[in-house]
């Protein structure tokens, strides 16, 4: 039994999210340099455990890769082709809720990981007593009881779904078809603040964040774009985990629309329109800080580019039949391009 649960659930849940895995790493260790990475971390714990707000942003972001589990569950006990999988409830009760918990805590690794590390510094603190921080060692504890809880009701929850097969599901959930025309974008849009909502949130507060407060802090002494646009294309780039989720659906369940009467013109336009309402944000955020403290050629750039990234990463895509390690790879190619693009364009407007 633990097997079978390691090659569907567990292996299978890593090897889907390894682009998630790979932007999260970016996110912590890709903007800091190399020698300054353990002080970055040592200040990142200090701030969780120092200021509530912080630690509820941590907790909200633990939040959503619980409900990211959640989805992978629901989902993997939804195809056809593991339902031999709920035979598992012949065997003893007790036996098959401690594999689903196994399940659970593995898959939640990196969260227990960081929370025993926030645990382990709050210790330090407490003994050497060199921290003004009151009660670090509460506030650790609190974050390792919230994991624990989320541990808890991923663990019940997949045992529910093996339990009543079917229940919860979204084929339970659909309600009548609409007769109205809905256009081939509004089904890419709906689909990602349907059954990416986590994702597709906290990418956008990401880019959105880091586009705002890099580029908010330009003065007209000291005004160039290059590095904070740098900083800002690793948030642009985790737009390739929702292209990619996008391209799934297509593949999966939107397979019969390339055999449709659709004009090739008409096709183009709206995965076009599509990518630009993608965008729309960060536009708005851009919009927000022109003229001042950005220029308005600068603003048209950073869209330009932006919208030329996810408009290439869609297309390739869409033109090649790519694993998830290939993309992967033909993003940081694109990212290195973009990297060398950027330095030479807004070297020659210095």
């Amino acid at each position: 039994m633990a097997s079978i649960f390691n090659k569907i659930l567990i292996r299978t849940f890593y090897r889907e999210q390894a682009g998630f895995f790979l932007f999260v790493f970016l996110l912590f260790f890709g903007i800091v340099q190399p020698s300054t990475q353990l002080y970055f971390q040592y200040a990142l714990i200090r701030g969780v455990l120092s200021a509530p707000a912080f630690m509820g942003l941590v907790g909200f972001a633990w939040l959503l890769y619980g409900l990211r589990i959640r989805r992978f569950m629901h989902q993997t006990l939804e195809a056809p082709d593991v339902l031999f999988l709920y035979k598992v409830n012949a065997g003893r009760p007790l036996s098959v809720a401690a594999q689903c918990f196994r399940v659970a805590a593995t898959v939640y690794l990196p969260v227990i990981a960081y929370a025993l590390l926030i645990f382990g510094v709050a210790c330090y603190f407490n003994v050497s007593g060199s921290t003004p921080i009151p009660h670090p060692v509460a506030a650790a504890t609190a974050l390792l009881s919230y994991a624990a809880v989320l541990i808890t009701l991923t663990t019940l929850d997949l045992r529910r779904l093996l339990r009543y097969p079917g229940f919860g599901t979204s084929a339970a959930a659909k309600t009548r078809r609409s007769k109205r025309h809905i256009p081939y974008w509004s089904i890419l849009i709906r689909f990602l603040l349907g059954e990416n909502k986590a994702v597709l949130i906290a990418v956008k507060l990401f880019s959105c964040s880091l586009l705002y407060f890099l580029f908010r802090t330009q003065t007209p002494e000291d005004y160039d774009l290059r590095l904070p646009f740098l900083a800002y294309s690793l948030a642009l780039f985790g737009h390739g985990i929702l292209l990619y989720r996008c391209r799934y659906l297509e593949t999966s369940r939107l397979h019969f629309y390339p055999a449709l009467p659709v004009p090739r013109i008409r096709r183009v336009t709206q995965y076009a329109l599509f990518c630009a309402l993608l965008l729309l944000p960060e536009t708005i955020v851009l919009a927000w800080l022109t003229p001042q403290p950005v220029h308005i050629e600068d603003t048209l750039i950073c869209l330009l580019l932006s919208y030329t990234v996810l408009v290439t990463l869609y297309a390739v895509l869409i033109t090649r039949d790519l694993t998830i390690n290939n993309y992967l790879q033909f993003c940081l190619g694109l990212l290195g391009l973009l990297y060398c693009l950027v330095l030479t364009i807004w070297r020659s407007r210095q």
